[in-house]
């Protein structure tokens, strides 16, 4: 998958409707460290489904604050006249700490990956009226872990039907093994397994 400047992203954003790119937003709304809700949506006047998953249609802006020398930041504005996102936002403290990611897909072509896909998480919101501004930070690579992510020989690395796991069928669950009762092989999604099975039964690798 591609990860592009955000710079692009922004580019994107303010391409003219007869440009087929559509901005993507999910959002890992967390209560405290556990994931409540994934909340997705498009940049565009109607829903999409894309990779097995709906994104509702909502008009928002993105804009960069890139300061020399400082982390870009991304602001998220937004008209929420139904006060969906605001009831989001009173009830999980602001969703602060929340991971995001931004990606733009070609509208004509909803079956290929994203064009781009950025990762930021939420370091502050607030609200006037109906109008809502969300501001993204980079990851603080200070407080991830390292080696960041532990390779198992039986055990996939991906979330359950996310872009990178591509599985979009009707099981509701998996137990993230390969040939597990609940696993890859019973979803017919072995090629997609995010584990490494060619690591020896005796060993672990880091990276």
């Amino acid at each position: 998958m591609k990860s592009l400047s955000v710079n692009t992203v922004i580019e994107k954003n303010k391409l003219g409707g007869g440009e087929p790119f559509l901005i993507c937003m999910e959002v890992d709304i967390k209560d405290g460290d556990t994931i409540v809700e994934t909340l997705r949506i498009v940049r565009n006047n109607e829903d999409i489904e894309y990779q097995g998953n709906v994104y509702a249609a909502y008009p928002f802006d993105l804009n960069l604050n890139a300061e020399a020398g400082a982390i870009p930041r991304v602001t998220v504005t937004a008209r929420d006249i139904t006060r969906a996102i605001q009831g989001r936002l009173q009830n999980y403290k602001g969703v602060v700490g929340s991971d995001v990611r931004l990606f733009v897909v070609n509208a004509g072509n909803l079956a290929q990956p994203p064009e781009i896909t950025e990762f930021f998480v939420i370091t502050s919101t607030s609200t006037s009226g109906y109008d809502i501004s969300i501001e993204l930070g980079a990851e603080n690579t200070l407080a991830l872990p390292f080696p960041r992510r532990r390779q198992m020989r039986d055990r996939c690395n991906w979330k359950y039907k996310s872009a990178e796991c591509g599985y979009t069928g009707a099981l509701s669950s998996c137990d993230l093994s390969l040939q597990g009762d609940n696993g890859c092989a019973q979803h017919s999604n072995t090629l997609n397994f995010g584990g490494f099975p060619g690591i020896r039964s005796n060993g672990a690798r880091y990276g």
